[in-house]
């Protein structure tokens, strides 16, 4: 329930307390105020899910470690700006590193597949020129792309399977194969046990396994 009479210091006590009414007034009050603030910290960088996401985390982050605010040192409005930053700071260098990496992995793929198509056309023993007597040509490297699109549609499905899970287990898999978190680490976060976190783990796995596996078969029915 959202308890539009609360002031940020009752939130904040709520948050202290672990009360889940503190959460959804906290998520109703301050979401689109935060969205719109680490869509600019991305400053372009990314789409309309990697800022959702980001606040998804904010509030998993206010949620579990709501003991790191200090309300000497600062609202909770500005605690919660500051954490917003943090993130969208650090998703932001994650995709700039993951488009270079694209961009690298393109170019070394074209200058691969060019020499390879070069070496067999020569090594066929072709002289250049067709059957009619005009200059021929090797095939043109841009086909090779092919294998980079297949690679940035399966990409696109998992981004589209883990959608389907249950927010806590998006965190879960996130931190956990993304940010490279333990699972005590994701334990000691969560107040999970490290079985549950390992069962939740395991289960969301299973869950994007049958869900890729979904589209592949509607993707052979097409």
């Amino acid at each position: 329930m959202v308890r539009q009479d609360w002031s940020d210091d009752d939130l904040a006590r709520g948050l202290f307390e672990q009360n889940p009414e503190a959460l959804e007034t906290l998520i109703s009050r301050y979401s689109r105020e935060l969205f719109y603030f680490i869509r600019l910290v991305l400053d372009g960088v990314g789409v309309a899910q990697d800022v959702e996401e980001c606040v998804n985390d904010l509030f998993v982050v206010a949620w579990q470690e709501i003991n790191s605010f200090d309300h000497e040192r600062g609202t909770l409005r500005t605690w919660l700006t500051m954490r917003a930053k943090y993130i969208a700071l650090d998703r932001r260098r994650q995709l700039c590193r993951r488009q270079t990496h694209t961009t690298q992995l393109a170019d070394e793929t074209r200058q691969w597949t060019t020499a390879e198509y070069i070496r067999g056309w020569t090594a066929s023993g072709r002289t250049g020129y067709d059957n009619d007597g005009r200059a021929s040509l090797p095939p043109h490297p841009e086909a090779s792309m092919e294998h980079l699109i297949e690679q940035n549609e399966r990409r696109e499905e998992l981004r589209l399977a883990l959608a389907t899970l249950p927010e806590l287990d998006r965190y879960l898999i996130y931190a956990r194969y993304c940010k490279f978190a333990s699972t005590e680490e994701l334990a000691a976060k969560t107040g999970l046990s490290r079985h549950a976190v390992d069962t939740r783990l395991w289960r969301a796995r299973k869950s994007l396994r049958e869900t890729l596996k979904e589209h592949s078969h509607e993707y052979e029915r097409i």
